[in-house]
């Protein structure tokens, strides 16, 4: 019994030198801003953009030609689009988070001013206030 009482008092200070020695968890805060985006609501899921290289090289006088055309498909929204962007005044296009989609959708349904906007196949001008995240807004807001 003596033996089992020894190790035992032994081993709660080894015990009680691990958990003194381990390293603290390092927090780490992200800070993330709010941005404004003004520009034209498109659908992101129609948008694209093609980029198209010619090189021609003549050996005799040295000359090089290259031509790159690099031509955009910008789609307007419609009332059945689930994928949205916003084009800005710089050419920017970004795309909305999902939930941002759904939200969207969600106004463009109930939004008589923008059912108007798309019938009249018109630029759907909009302001949005949110979060970049990567190559995605999160949405808080849009107007």
């Amino acid at each position: 019994m003596q033996v089992k009482s020894v190790a035992v008092l032994a081993i709660c200070p080894l015990f009680a030198g691990f958990l003194l020695a381990q390293q603290p968890q390092a927090q780490t805060t992200t800070t993330t801003t709010t941005t404004t985006w003004n520009g034209t609501l498109l659908d992101a899921g129609c948008r694209a953009t093609h980029t198209e290289t010619k090189e021609t090289k003549s050996d005799q006088n040295g000359t090089k030609s290259t031509t790159t055309r690099t031509t955009n498909t910008d789609c307007p929204v419609a009332t059945t689009t689930t994928a949205f962007g916003v084009l800005t005044s710089d050419g920017k296009f970004v795309r909305f988070d999902p939930a941002g989609n759904t939200r969207i959708g969600e106004m463009i349904r109930t939004s008589n001013k923008w059912n108007k906007e798309i019938g009249e196949h018109a630029p759907v001008t909009v302001r949005v206030i949110g979060k970049a995240n990567g190559e995605m807004i999160v949405l808080e807001s849009i107007e």
